[in-house]
């Protein structure tokens, strides 16, 4: 029993170290879709028009406008651009990667034969990326300010005996390496008045990908229903590197210090949509979706290690005392509600738009049902969810023009709104995506071509005292294939 307590305890405290908070909410929740070359230039706005694969994580009832069974696949790379500024310095970090975001299979009956008003009913199956967690963030620069302050202040008024048992993903560490020390009464980091010039590299992997299963049925070529299960698999990496060292080191030891920490999040979820376009005449449509919310098995591991120079060597943390954690638990995203209409103009293009309500406080965390793992409330966490997040309408536009029927010219602009309240006071109030692209029709075959750019304005804070501002810029291009079956 004492132990089951200590680990309540543990959780309690530890809680904004390694995650299972109102943070991991936000980040499972603000999703912006990937899908084919077509999907990704009209910047994933599809929920009036369908016979697209994205339909399936848009409005279901898309692949009810499917008349012919269909196969696609979309290849992509993707480059992340980020500028930091922190004190003055400005710093550049990219990266890129390639991958999959999208495969679909779409098989169609004609049930016309059987005169009772439906046409055509439609089985699909397929893949898309619903999130992208790749990026990395690099900052430097010069303040008073250290991240020994947190840990010598977290540690106050407690026995130095006591630090791995209740703080040992930061203050006990910061013990070990004597980078703080111990009077007897307070706890005072080994730093001078000077400055400290900090250099932090944050470096993020995984995503969320949804595979799925749809129904979908048309009904006189005026209204189109659809029902899709969606299981999603969800990794995410962080690995933080953050180095300090001294300006000024006159009557102290300490010279410099590494702190490393490293947290995996893996889980699984499901989620069910359904929805409906109806077209009240040829050239205008209206389409409305709503998707349950994701409820996702999750399991958090996290570790950590810190290793300090001093003018008479090297301090690490002894094996023995280097902190791992690993917790399960269940986390359930907002549900969402997305109203769509679309202008046809005739076989020249078409324009649609998107307006879907996402409510963030809707999210919460809850407790797992495995035994092996003690149960928590996570109380705090959802009024925190509560009071720190907002509803926000997401709007994504996309337009097609066609040329003799072979050649198609795309664009298309997304709008997200900042859900995090805590966002909002230092950085942009909302994300910006550009997207265009071509495509190429010829006989059963489509070749198409995407260019998406998604631009971010983000505040980050490591510790209390030190905040940097981020400008992240994400490119991706996209190639894709459609085969229209006979």
């Amino acid at each position: 029993m004492k132990y089951h307590i200590f680990l309540v305890y543990f959780l309690t405290v530890t809680v904004q170290l390694f995650g299972q908070n109102e943070v991991d909410i936000y980040r499972y929740s603000n999703t912006i879709n990937e899908g084919s070359a077509r999907f990704e230039a009209m910047a994933g706005s599809f929920g009036a028009l369908g016979a697209e694969g994205g339909s399936a994580r848009i409005n279901p009832a898309g692949f009810g406008r499917y008349s012919n069974s269909t196969l696609g696949f979309s290849m992509s790379v993707l480059s992340t651009s980020n500028n930091a500024s922190f004190q003055g310095v400005d710093t550049k970090e990219g990266r890129g990667v390639f991958r999959v975001p999208s495969m679909q299979a779409v098989f169609v009956s004609d049930i016309s034969s059987n005169r009772n008003g439906f046409l055509f009913w439609q089985v699909g199956v397929g893949y898309n990326r619903v999130a992208n967690y790749f990026n990395e963030y690099h900052y430097e620069g010069q303040q008073y300010e250290s991240l020994l302050d947190g840990f010598a202040s977290q540690a106050q008024g407690v026995d130095p005996v006591d630090l791995n048992y209740l703080f040992p993903f930061s203050s006990s560490m910061a013990y070990e390496t004597y980078c703080m020390d111990y009077d007897g009464n307070y706890y005072q980091p080994r730093l001078t008045a000077g400055d400290m010039y900090h250099d932090r590299t944050i470096s993020t992997k995984g995503g969320i990908n949804e595979y799925y299963f749809s129904l979908s049925a048309n009904y006189l070529n005026k209204l189109y229903v659809g029902a899709n299960i969606g299981f999603e698999t969800l990794k995410y990496t962080e690995n933080t590197h953050h180095n300090e060292r001294l300006l000024d080191y006159t009557g102290v030891s300490l010279r410099s210090f590494d702190y490393d920490y490293n947290f995996t999040t893996k889980g699984n979820g499901a989620n069910v949509k359904i929805g409906a376009i109806y077209l009240p005449t040829e050239n205008m449509r209206f389409g409305l979706a709503m998707h349950s919310p994701t409820s996702f098995s999750l399991l958090d591991k996290a570790d950590a290690d810190m290793r300090a120079v001093h003018d008479t060597g090297v301090k690490t943390v002894p094996e023995s005392l280097q902190p791992s954690l690993e917790y399960k638990y269940t986390l359930v995203t907002p549900a969402r509600i997305i109203g769509s209409y679309a202008i046809v103009f005739n076989n020249k293009g078409c324009i649609n738009i998107d307006a879907e309500l996402l409510d963030y406080r809707w999210g919460k965390l809850k407790s797992t049902t495995d035994e092996n793992y003690v149960s928590y409330d996570f109380k705090a966490e959802n009024n925190a969810a509560d009071m720190r997040f907002r509803t926000v309408i997401n709007l994504r536009i996309g337009g097609e023009m066609v040329i003799r029927n072979k050649l198609f010219i795309r664009g298309g602009y997304g709008f997200f709104p900042i859900g995090d309240k805590n966002q909002l006071v230092n950085s942009a109030k909302f994300d910006q995506l550009y997207s265009g692209g071509l495509g190429l029709k010829w006989n059963q075959l489509t070749l198409e071509f995407a260019v998406k750019y998604l631009q971010q304005l983000k505040h980050y804070e490591a510790f209390s005292g030190s905040a940097a501002s981020i400008k992240a810029n994400t490119t991706t291009y996209v190639l894709g294939l459609l085969f229209k079956l006979p």
